[in-house]
């Protein structure tokens, strides 16, 4: 839909890539939709991706990637759109909790952490959202009890993305009790194999299972496990949502693109003029969404880490893949409306429910607006 011209070395490394996959064809799911081909499959084209080096391209070289930049990261990912890759398993190891790591950690747990990541051995999950929260990060109330050698976890997260399949939790919890709410924050690595974990699954309306809800009782984390100083986490939590608004979001950006190019192939036919300026308008709006995020993705090749413009990213491509999604269901009539939720059946019924929230995941566009308005804007807070 849309193809940028980058720089001589960047497709040149394209080329690499694009030679390396057609000599490793990426695996299907076949006509198993179950959660155990999921795991099974994401985590074996990861650990082949591993072991070619195209995988967190963008790290450090001595934390196993090559030391190259965010556009190649993007170059990577729009050759997996392309031979239709199935999702990579520990995609929040590798856009979140990975480059936290490499910035903050410290050198005992970059050594113990990283080189699982890229190969999938070990699967993360995000311990951030909770139901009496809602988006307001700073007000959580899981509570990190400082003891003996450690801390005990107690309280309950929400939304949390796989977390029934994962290893290890990035969990943002609340050490201190202080005036200014985020200032007792801090974040913590918990294996999720501990004593007084519990996972319950969420069915959503679109069918998908891969949220839940975990309650975490007297969890025992060891002091190593704190990332940064304890009352540190605002800081790395906001780090970790500038790293997730910039790859993740480059990703799902490039899964509306696959859902755009199907739905002009099906319509190309139509006369309809209503229609057709509708078309024409989310093709114009996702090349604008993708050109934003080239733009981003080339500040960063400096060096630069992600900053608050990564809202920009995160809140015009989640709205335009419900636009791009429920304009799909429209054209397909009612009979798409009732079609299969299967997650892997890929129809128009359940990416227009799956598209309903993306709006929420990851920050809300209400607050995804405000930080546009605050720090890119520079505009008051309200009151």
């Amino acid at each position: 839909m849309l193809r940028l011209t980058l720089s001589k070395e960047s497709e040149e490394f394209r080329g690499r890539f694009r030679e390396w996959l057609s000599q490793h064809q990426a695996p299907g799911y076949g006509n198993d939709a179950s959660l155990e081909t999921f795991v099974r499959v994401g985590r074996e084209w990861q650990r082949s991706l591993a072991s070619g080096g195209w995988v967190g391209v963008h790290w450090p070289s001595e934390f196993g990637g090559r030391s190259l930049s965010l556009v190649e990261e993007a170059v990577i990912q729009e050759e997996l759109v392309r031979v239709q890759s199935p999702q990579l398993l520990g995609l929040f190891g590798l856009t979140m909790v990975g480059p936290v790591l490499i910035r903050h950690g410290t050198q005992t747990q970059k050594a113990r952490y990283l080189s699982k990541i890229l190969d999938a051995s070990e699967i993360w999950c995000q311990g951030f959202s909770e139901p009496g929260a809602g988006s307001d990060l700073a007000a959580i109330k899981t509570r990190a009890r400082a003891v003996d050698g450690g801390f005990l976890v107690s309280g309950q997260k929400v939304w949390t993305s796989f977390a029934h399949i994962a290893d290890w939790c990035f969990v943002l919890c609340r050490t201190s009790d202080e005036e200014q709410k985020h200032k007792g924050l801090s974040y913590l690595l918990l294996d999720m194999k501990s004593k007084g974990i519990t996972v319950r699954p969420l069915k959503q309306i679109s069918g998908d299972e891969e949220f839940n809800e975990v309650f975490f009782e007297d969890v025992f984390v060891p002091a190593e496990n704190v990332v940064g100083q304890v009352g540190d986490g605002w800081k790395i939590a906001i780090s970790t949502l500038m790293y997730e608004r910039v790859v993740l979001t480059f990703a799902r950006q490039l899964q509306s693109e696959v859902a755009l190019r199907a739905l002009i192939e099906k319509c190309q036919s139509r006369a309809d003029g209503e229609f057709k300026a509708q078309l024409a308008k989310e093709i114009s709006r996702a090349c604008a969404v993708r050109a934003l995020a080239y733009e981003h993705l080339l500040n960063y090749a400096g060096g630069k880490a992600p900053g608050p413009e990564g809202s920009l990213d995160k809140l015009f491509w989640s709205e335009s893949f419900q636009s791009i999604a429920k304009l799909s269901l429209k054209a397909s009539g009612i009979d798409a409306a009732r079609g299969e939720l299967d997650p892997q059946s890929g129809s128009e019924a359940h990416r227009y429910l799956y598209s309903r929230g993306r709006s929420i995941a990851a920050g809300t566009s209400e607050i995804q607006r405000n930080i546009i308005a605050e720090r890119i804007l520079g505009l008051p807070k309200q009151g």
